[in-house]
């Protein structure tokens, strides 16, 4: 005869197991693609050449170089660098480093001694107005000028000061010893700053910049709750699909590998309703993951559609609402550059 206890108990932990609510974790998934540019140029375009006009000063005692800034900073992603002569011509140029001038701050704060006397306490220090003018000019091999504007001006001025020293004689010390090197430290942090900010202008505007993030799908939370490990499963079998794409091949190799899990995800999702907290949030589970996933995968139409699934129910939802706008600036974006996808994209107009 079977022992009653152990009937007992395993139907308990039966009835626990059920009774798990529901949580929902997130997942990374890597993905790679190539940002489509804010102003796509001509599709028959495919190099650019790149200089760099700079006064001695302007880059005296930084450690740059005008080749090293150019290798590191004017370079236009997607596009091949010739030496000259390219389809777009980047011209950047650096100014003199102009210090307006130098002048001691006094700073007074008031103290109690140990004897309980308000004292005032002078302390001293160096301060430094300075720019750099640095701009950047772009136009293409018809001689249209896309850009040439001012990243730095003359009147763009900058303030440094110093710690401040007890006494006059300490900051002078200081200042006597210390001048020049931070006023090259100054002047190459600006350098270093402007040419970021054209790296960004030239990619963010005309390049394709390769990006690789993280997606971040749901699962459900709970190691006890009977479901985890098949919906853990269906979220791994897309993590090491998506680890194989790259930005410079096709989607379809791994829109076959995570078959199974979208079909998953579809069929859980109609085995949910939505009066309950936890079906709510194993039906947004399905939704979203076969979402996000149908967004990556450029079948922009089902991401849409399941996404807007999930607003049925939820018509305030973050994710949902986040992913609709992700699809929208993706579908216009590549719209706008007259290409297909994200992925294997090359200029020229070849896809």
């Amino acid at each position: 005869m079977k022992n009653p206890s152990a009937i007992f108990m395993f139907l308990y932990a039966i009835q626990l197991g059920v009774a798990q609510p529901v949580t929902i974790d997130n997942e990374s998934v890597p993905v790679e693609y190539y940002r489509i540019p804010d102003n796509p140029l001509d599709p028959s375009y495919t190099t650019y050449s790149a200089d760099i006009e700079a006064r001695f000063g302007g880059l005296s005692m930084t450690g740059y170089t005008a080749t090293s800034l150019e290798d590191d900073y004017l370079t236009l992603e997607g596009y091949k660098k010739v030496n000259r002569g390219g389809d777009i011509e980047i011209e950047a140029s650096i100014g003199d480093f102009n210090v307006f001038g130098e002048r001691t701050d006094l700073r007074r704060t008031k103290k109690k001694n140990k004897d309980g006397k308000e004292i005032t306490y002078t302390t001293y220090a160096k301060e430094v107005k300075y720019s750099i003018p640095i701009s950047i000019k772009v136009a293409d091999k018809n001689g249209n000028t896309l850009e040439d504007k001012y990243i730095f001006s003359w009147t763009d001025e900058n303030t440094y000061t110093t710690s401040y020293y007890n006494s006059l004689s300490e900051l002078d010390s200081y200042w006597r010893i210390n001048r020049t090197s931070k006023l090259t430290d100054l002047q190459r942090d600006k350098v270093r700053e402007g040419f970021k900010k054209i790296s960004s202008l030239l990619n963010d505007k005309y390049g394709y910049r390769l990006v690789k993030e993280n997606a971040h799908f749901e699962t459900i939370g709970k190691k006890k709750h009977p479901d985890y490990d098949v919906y853990q499963n269906a979220l791994e079998t897309i993590k090491e699909a998506f680890k194989t794409m790259s930005a410079s091949s096709g989607l379809n190799t791994i829109k076959a590998r995570i078959e199974t899990s979208l079909n998953f995800y579809n069929a859980e999702s109609k085995k949910y309703g939505t009066k309950s907290k936890d079906d709510k949030k194993l039906k947004h589970i399905t939704l979203y993951n076969q979402a996000l996933a149908y967004f990556w995968l450029e079948d922009f139409d089902q991401a849409e559609m399941f996404a807007k699934e999930i607003q049925k129910f939820n018509a305030k939802d973050k994710d949902a609402r986040r992913l609709l706008a992700d699809i929208d600036y993706t579908r216009s974006s590549l719209e706008r550059a007259d290409k297909k996808s994200r992925h294997g994209v090359m200029v020229g107009g070849k896809t």
